[in-house]
């Protein structure tokens, strides 16, 4: 059975489902090179149909997320194109007088000057008309149709043929099914701003069957953290990163009291939440409650109170249902020292976080909600249909054709040409200090680069955390690197007496003395915690031989390893992509698959 399975909302993605194997995922913004682009993912459906070869006349089920859809955020681009300055302006014109000046005020009206009425698929007249009708009964119905229209525009699939799945359980079953963990007794979380009504769930998965016992609708974590992040004047939705890495460098003493105001609010209610007291709105309560703290000390104690609520709700969760083994998906989960915190409870013997478990992995999610459905309806069990991730490189291969016009117009302009097949020379090029870009095989899905559309160094020397980010990345000082460890050198550096797995960059850890020293550039550099990538050679082995020569060479079995792309800029796709990155930055080198282009010029 093929289905095609589609997000269009924040970061829209598409991925393929063939007989209960995920085949393909990415994302439109590696396509459009617009950042969190969220239209509908047009470029993306083809390529990811293209990559699973599967033609649209031989899709039998497309699964859309969503039963809910925010079509004037999506007209507007609200995610993908608002700046930091029209968040703010969105708070200010729209949602202040909506909540204490209690106007009826219309989005669109708010944001005329926003709206995208030519994107795909062109034909937005009677949405906008909708959406500017105050009665809008059966929202839900219109636009669950609207979807199905440009469906079947775009690939002439049968309507009755598209279904919608719910946010939430989306979340659980990618959490679930994607993970390789023994599915017997399972805890599934999900956290997240909002998806269906809800914004946080705890679930069951046993014999089968997946039992949702709680659902929240006034979870304030995930809105909370995107709302401080625009408070701090960064983008919301985006960034909530780099409030993470800032928080690192506040001390207790000085956050304690901004964590008051925080923990004044929400709290845990058994597996649910209440509040202390409920702000009306979670920017201007918040902007008016922390004037005159500093910068550092909002960004640790919302850190805090995070790691501090999730670790609370979770033990709930475990003593309550008695289960031992949890999987988390949802935004929230991206917070990987919250799920250090939660991986430290002894009632939990093992937790497994899937790659990038926020909203571009529910197209992986929505596919497997919907062949779970299949499975309960056929009496099948679910376990024995729905495979794990092999990996997450799931996007498309460099294209050959399209390298080899690389490296023509790098000869053309006396960039140096060596054979990059031999890992041996790469890994000294590394080790020299030079820093290397790697277009090589089918890119990653989601938001960490794991080796193939990375950009790779020493990770000894702390000198290439300057050069990185003020020559190449653009990207903010405070913000720590990360490492790609070779699975038979995990024990050298991370603290793991739990076995945790670590393939997808979604677990921090604390790191021992050694790491200090070799890693010293790819661990945080106050804290001293690490975000790996743990590399098993069956899952990319020409990556793992790069690192085991790089390890021949100095002894250290990783390399750091930071997404390939400039601030601001979706990860790099195409051979075009990285070329483009390497002439407007100081990247050293570049490599593809069978070659390596070098800066030095012959003479």
């Amino acid at each position: 059975m093929n289905v095609l399975s589609i997000v269009w909302g924040t970061c829209s993605t598409a991925a393929v489902l063939r007989d209960g194997e995920v085949v393909a995922c990415a994302s439109e913004e590696r396509f459009s090179r617009i950042k969190n682009d969220d239209s509908y993912p047009y470029h993306a459906i083809e390529a990811v149909l293209a990559v699973g070869g599967v033609d649209s006349g031989q899709i039998d089920l497309v699964a859309f997320l969503g039963k809910s859809f925010p079509a004037a955020d999506l007209l507007c681009h609200k995610w993908s194109r608002f700046s930091t300055f029209d968040r703010m302006e969105e708070q200010h014109r729209y949602w202040y007088p909506k909540f204490y000046e209690k106007k009826d005020l219309n989005f669109l009206e708010v944001f005329k000057d926003k709206i995208d009425a030519s994107q795909y698929p062109g034909e937005w007249e009677d949405v906008i008309y909708f959406l500017k009708d105050s009665d809008q009964k059966d929202a839900d119905g219109f636009f669950q149709e609207f979807r199905r229209r440009v469906v079947y525009k775009h690939l002439g699939i049968d309507p009755k043929k598209i279904i919608f799945t719910n946010h939430h359980f989306s979340h659980a079953c990618y959490a679930y099914y994607a993970s390789p963990i023994e599915k017997d007794k399972v805890l599934l979380l999900t956290a997240d701003a909002w998806g269906d009504g809800a914004n946080a769930t705890v679930s069951i998965a046993e014999k089968g069957r997946i039992d949702q016992i709680s659902s929240s609708s006034n979870f304030i974590i995930g809105r909370l953290y995107r709302y401080i992040t625009l408070l701090l004047g960064m983008k919301p939705d985006e960034h909530e990163y780099k409030v993470m890495g800032l928080a690192a460098y506040s001390k207790p003493e000085y956050y304690r009291r901004a964590l008051s105001v925080f923990e004044n609010t929400m709290y845990i209610d058994g597996l649910g939440f209440a509040y202390h007291e409920k702000p009306a709105d979670l920017y201007f309560y918040f902007k008016d409650k922390l004037e005159g703290f500093r910068f550092d000390s909002i960004a640790g104690a919302i850190q805090k109170y995070t790691e501090d609520t999730m670790r609370q709700w979770t033990h709930n969760a475990l003593k309550m249902t008695g289960a031992r083994t949890l999987c988390f998906g949802g935004g929230v989960a991206m917070n990987i020292k919250a799920i250090m915190e939660i991986a430290g409870l002894p009632e939990l013997d093992e937790i497994f976080i899937c790659p990038t478990p926020s909203d571009e992995s529910l197209a992986i999610g929505a596919g497997y909600a919907a062949m779970h459905d299949i499975c309960l309806s056929k009496k099948q069990d679910p376990r024995r249909h729905l495979k794990p991730l092999r990996n997450a490189y799931l996007g498309p291969e460099s294209d050959p054709d399209e390298t080899e016009s690389v490296i023509t117009q790098a000869k053309a302009k006396g960039y140096s040409i060596s054979d990059g097949r031999n890992p041996g020379y790469v890994a000294r090029v590394i080790a020299d200090g030079k820093i290397v870009g790697r277009c090589y095989g089918r890119s990653e899905f989601g938001a960490r680069a794991l080796g193939n559309r990375s950009i790779l160094a020493d990770p000894r020397n702390p000198n290439v955390i300057k050069n990185i980010n003020e020559k190449i990345k653009c990207r903010d000082f405070w913000m720590p690197f990360a490492p790609s460890i070779l699975s038979e050198a995990q024990d050298q550096y991370l603290v793991n007496p739990k076995r945790i797995k670590a393939p997808y960059m979604t677990v921090a850890f604390e790191t021992k003395p050694k790491a200090h020293e070799d890693l010293k550039a790819a661990i945080h550099q106050y804290d001293l915690t690490v975000r790996p990538q743990v590399v098993d050679k069956n899952d990319n082995p020409e990556y793992h031989n790069l690192i085991s020569e790089y390890r021949n060479l100095t002894g250290i079995g990783a390399l750091l390893n930071t997404s390939f792309n400039v601030h601001g800029e979706p990860i790099i796709q195409t051979p075009n992509d990285a070329f483009r990155v390497f002439e407007r930055t100081n990247l050293d080198a570049l490599m593809f698959d069978g070659c390596l282009v070098e800066r030095n010029k012959k003479e």
